[in-house]
């Protein structure tokens, strides 16, 4: 069941809560899907944790203006949904824009951030990434201009090979907004901004075929979190939507290994 609260500037967040576990899990999904897709990951830790999948600032149920959008403004929508829902310290996992997410949560809120687990994501972007993509948020922008980016996102999120997942991925990237689109990939240009602190227990996870974000990219994003763990699972880049049961067999090991939660509940 789909739930609402409003952010700090009255927009309106959908969010879902599944599974009835003691440690409650925040999933934070990536760009141009939505909170549903992490259900089945959900549905894996289930009994383990309670997991709260919110669906990002003009993405899925939530309402959104592209002007409103950065990083850190949306990290601070899930510090204030984390908070409203009685959580006083809450382990927080993403996945591609949802891991640059994190690693705004974990910088702006290390007293909230129990624990961060970043999923085929980066930690920088150097010029050719920042002009790639704003290059895409301006072909976002032109008449037709998702439906143009279509084929390309598709390859990056699958590597070209056919899967299930694929026709439900493309339908609902060509549904979105495309100044929301835009927004978010220039916002993402502002990852290196933020630093996971020591104090946070820190996992960077990939797919073993991850094309969009192979395994250069996440080795040096463990490199620059010293005290973080890297662990590798199968599939590609959406590897914790495709492969949800291997993900959180990894996530439940690193959580075990993770400081014991302080206090946190969701009600």
């Amino acid at each position: 069941m789909t739930e609402w609260i409003d952010a700090a500037d009255g927009t309106g967040l959908a969010y879902r809560v599944v599974g009835d576990g003691p440690r409650p899990l925040i999933l934070v999904h990536s760009l141009a899907l939505d909170g549903s897709w992490f259900e089945p990951l959900a549905a894996e830790l289930d009994g383990r944790f309670r997991c709260v999948l919110p669906d990002l600032r003009g993405h899925g149920e939530s309402e959104g203006d592209p002007g409103a959008i950065s990083l850190a403004g949306v990290a601070d929508d899930i510090a204030l949904l984390a908070r409203t829902l009685g959580m006083t310290s809450v382990a927080v996992a993403g996945i591609s824009l949802g891991g640059m997410v994190v690693q705004a949560l974990a910088h702006r809120h290390p007293d909230l951030a129990e624990a961060a687990v970043l999923m085929a994501t980066t930690g920088s972007y150097d010029d050719n990434a920042r002009a790639g993509a704003r290059a895409r948020a301006e072909a976002a922008r032109a008449p037709g201009g998702l439906a143009a980016l279509a084929d390309l996102t598709m390859s990056r999120w699958f590597g070209g090979e056919p899967h299930p997942l694929l026709g439900r991925a493309r339908d609902q990237f060509l549904s979105g907004d495309p100044g929301i689109h835009a927004a978010y990939l220039e916002a993402m240009t502002a990852v290196g901004e933020f630093s996971v602190p020591p104090s946070v227990p820190a996992l960077v996870l990939g797919g073993t075929d991850d094309v969009s974000t192979p395994r250069a990219v996440l080795e040096s994003l463990h490199a620059s979190i010293p005290h973080a763990d890297l662990r590798f699972a199968p599939g590609g880049h959406l590897t914790a939507f495709t492969h949800p049961a291997p993900v959180a067999a990894l996530l439940a090991e690193f959580f075990a290994a993770a400081d014991t939660p302080k206090d946190a509940r969701v009600v």
